[in-house]
């Protein structure tokens, strides 16, 4: 089947477009953001957190110093890009301005507004092939000011709780003088906490509804992989991280969130210096299985490691 673009009404989130294969269809928004609020099998459920409540809101008197009055950034759920490293208030620009789509050979680009008083736009493209069950998503900044500008990108999906994420390791060992793992821990994150399993081969997190406390933590993901189990799908995440490149948060390429209701899948890129007019790129492929792998139990690396042997055999 041919790719099917169209225009469409989405939830409560306004005027989006729906781009489908007929295997899946995902929905993107267009009177602001834009966010990817929808992935999945076609008739079937949306693997994405959606906040139709529009909890997850930041607003601060450093934002409406920035950005006006009644400044204020919402989360809305789903995928988005964003810029590392997070600063307050330059990170949480409230993008609740229309978007501009334009339909490209294999897809379709999503182009907000110039980021005011930030001078940074960004934006992202959708690619989907005929009868594939994945996406490719090109995360773009530019850089529209007049001085050199420092960043990564930061692609970030927020998937629904319920389910287990699985991380792999740094299995390198050539050089056994130096160490090969990165492990960054936000403030806020309770070392000890049950949802984390630190393994050898794969570091997972356990989503539990009951926990309201959030937990960050970042990796060095030499493997540029890592995947979230949830009912009766999985979605794995995959992007190329360089062992030459100097990566924001102490060194990460890969890290995940979590809230009560939510898991956030994030991957960086490369800190870059962006000179004025030029910009970066950041290549996601977010691949969606339907769950025929035997069951994951977070904390035995034997059984994450069989999981992940027929999760490869079903590509």
């Amino acid at each position: 089947m041919s790719i099917e673009i169209k225009e469409t009404d989405y939830e409560n989130y306004g005027k989006c477009v729906q781009i489908s294969n007929g295997i899946i269809d995902v929905v993107v928004t267009i009177d602001f953001g834009p966010r990817i609020v929808r992935f999945g099998f076609v008739g079937d459920a949306n693997i994405l957190y959606n906040d139709l409540e529009r909890k997850y809101v930041t607003s601060n008197p450093s934002m409406v110093e920035r950005y006006g009055k009644d400044a204020a950034f919402y989360r809305y759920g789903g995928h988005r890009v964003w810029l590392s490293p997070e600063r307050m208030p330059e990170t949480y620009y409230p993008d609740n301005e229309p978007v501009i789509y334009g339909i490209l050979p294999e897809g379709v680009s999503f182009t907000p507004v110039r980021q005011k008083r930030n001078e940074m736009q960004l934006s992202f493209e959708v690619i989907m092939g005929e009868d594939a069950t994945d996406i490719m998503v090109v995360h773009s900044a530019k850089n529209c000011s007049k001085e050199k500008q420092n960043y990564a990108l930061w692609s970030i999906t927020m998937v629904n709780g319920g389910g287990v994420e699985i991380i792999p390791q740094n299995q390198d060992n050539n050089n056994a003088l130096l160490p090969n793992r990165t492990i960054s821990i936000w403030p806020y994150t309770d070392i000890n906490d049950k949802r984390i399993f630190l393994g050898n081969k794969y570091l997972t997190v356990q989503h539990d509804d009951s926990i309201e406390k959030a937990l960050k933590i970042g990796v060095n993901n030499v493997l540029g992989w890592a995947s979230y189990t949830n009912e009766n799908y999985t979605l794995v995440k995959r992007y190329i991280h360089s062992t030459q490149a100097i990566y924001p948060d102490f060194g990460c390429s890969y890290e995940t969130s979590v809230s009560n209701d939510y898991v956030e899948m994030d991957s960086l890129s490369p800190l870059y210096g962006i000179e004025p007019g030029a910009g970066i790129r950041h290549v996601e492929n977010l691949s969606l299985f339907k769950a025929s792998a035997a069951p994951v139990i977070p904390t035995d690396e034997i059984s994450i490691q069989k999981f992940i042997d027929e999760l490869g055999s079903a590509r």
